[in-house]
């Protein structure tokens, strides 16, 4: 009964988080600090919130089209501004959603790093792993909040390009501004190599972080920073810890997140597309599929609107629940292709995209893929991420990295069918960051809008 008192308590206090700070959005003053290790083990299990990541990435990204009237009639207002990349996705009274949740996170965290130490019980090892969950749980927030509202890392300007607030500490009484994204980025790599040596290798539930989700979230923000040896060897890492795959071709039913060996940290989108058809497919993302694919046969569907007919991506409606944005063995498996690739290992590239694909198709319609040279591989390895990764937020954060390369960046283009007006995305566009919420900067004017 005590230890349910407890949980419930920290229950309502989660729900506080929901309050405004004028700040960040993340929590009201008057931080809840009980002094027993086993609350700080309960905040870290608190799921609820710790698992629920963000959304909008896949509405601005370029996996998804509303080509007619019909199909923008049922976003919201928010989706069709995120859509057309406007110069502001919520207006003044509504918060962003994607940012709220991520700095909700950000703020137990920052609890347990800064108590968990000092609390009363519980062995130093115990205390070390929950103080590493946080830290685990911390950069991931932090790396996805500076991927969508700060530029993309760039080593020639990473000291002066603006990233996103970088709270560290559980006081709602600092005046929120805008760190740079060198400063971001240092954060994240370092509370993630500070979390490593005390985490479990593979946790009970992949919801709880572990040794592999560390090394996972390094693989990919070093990839995101276009350091390709060190995102291949956290790959690696990753990889050796847990490398489990689902043979499509051969399930009978679909795994409950908790029970899949693919995912390594689950972390589920803002919002569930289970009951919609939102994920209309570009042809261009059609195009990259063959039928005999599982990807396509399994988690793409028909849907008609209006006499139209649309491809859309129905994964949730097929695995009977939101959709793991989190890293997973296939990710990493992609990380360490296109690593290889961009080493000049045209073979080592196709040997770990054919792993992954081997499992995505009938034993009979497989066929290894093979690369005529490393830039053959590497053109490859990225329509395989799109294939494997689409709808999981990444591609937008792709397409920030690769906006340098004439062969991967490239125009888009798309029209307002109740305005007529037509909004094109160019490489490199300081669209591709979104706005800082307006609802924010009202309560606290020391927060800098982002270019548009």
């Amino acid at each position: 009964m005590k230890r349910y008192k407890i949980f419930l308590l920290f229950i309502v206090a989660g729900t506080l988080i929901q309050a405004c700070s004028k700040y960040t959005d993340i929590k009201t003053e008057g931080a809840l600090t009980p002094s027993d290790y086993v609350n700080y083990r309960y905040l870290m299990n608190n799921r609820q919130d710790l698992e629920r990541s963000v959304d909008m990435p896949d509405m601005t990204a370029d996996d998804i089209v509303y080509n007619d009237a019909a199909i923008q009639q049922g976003l919201s207002a928010e989706s069709r501004n995120a859509y057309m990349w406007a110069a502001q996705y919520y207006d003044v009274v509504a918060a962003d959603p994607d940012w709220k949740i991520l700095y909700a996170n950000i703020y137990p965290c920052n609890l347990v790093i800064r108590d968990v130490m000092n609390s009363n019980g519980g062995t130093t090892q115990l205390k070390k792993q929950v103080l590493a969950e946080a830290r685990v749980h911390r950069a991931y927030s932090y790396f996805t909040l500076v991927n969508m509202y700060g530029k993309q890392y760039n080593e020639s300007s990473k000291a002066t390009d603006l990233g996103v607030p970088l709270l560290l500490e559980p006081d709602v009484a600092i005046v929120a501004t805008r760190a740079t994204v060198q400063q971001a980025y240092d954060q994240i790599l370092t509370d993630l190599q500070a979390a490593v040596p005390d985490l479990l290798e593979k946790n009970t539930y992949n919801i709880y972080p572990s040794k592999a989700a560390a090394y996972a979230l390094l693989a990919r923000t070093y990839l995101q920073m276009g350091q390709y040896a060190e995102a291949e060897k956290n790959a690696d890492n990753a990889l050796m810890i847990q490398s489990g795959l689902l043979d499509l071709a051969t399930l009978s039913s679909y795994p409950q997140r908790t029970d899949n060996p693919e995912i390594i940290l689950s972390k589920t989108a803002g919002m569930s597309h289970q009951y919609s058809a939102m994920q209309v497919m570009s042809s261009q993302l059609l195009s990259l599929y063959d039928t005999k694919d599982y990807r396509y046969s399994y988690f793409t569907s028909n849907y008609t609107l209006s006499g139209n007919t649309y491809r859309v991506y129905s994964k949730e409606a097929v695995i009977g629940g939101n959709r793991n944005i989190g890293p997973s063995v296939p990710e990493m498996l992609l990380i360490k292709a296109e690593c290889r690739a961009r080493a000049g290992d045209a073979g080592g590239a196709m040997s770990a995209i054919n792993t992954l694909r081997a499992k995505r198709f009938a034993a009979l319609d497989f066929t290894p893929m093979t690369a005529t040279s490393a830039a053959d591989a590497l053109v490859k390895v990225l329509q395989e991420r799109r294939r494997e990764l689409c709808f999981t937020c990444i591609r937008w954060f792709d397409q920030k990295r690769l906006f340098t390369d004439s062969r991967f960046a490239e125009n888009i283009t798309r029209t307002n069918f109740a305005t007529g007006e037509t909004y094109t995305l160019t490489p490199g566009s300081n669209r591709y960051l979104f706005p800082i919420p307006l609802y924010n900067i009202q309560l606290n004017p020391s927060l800098e809008q982002n270019p548009r």
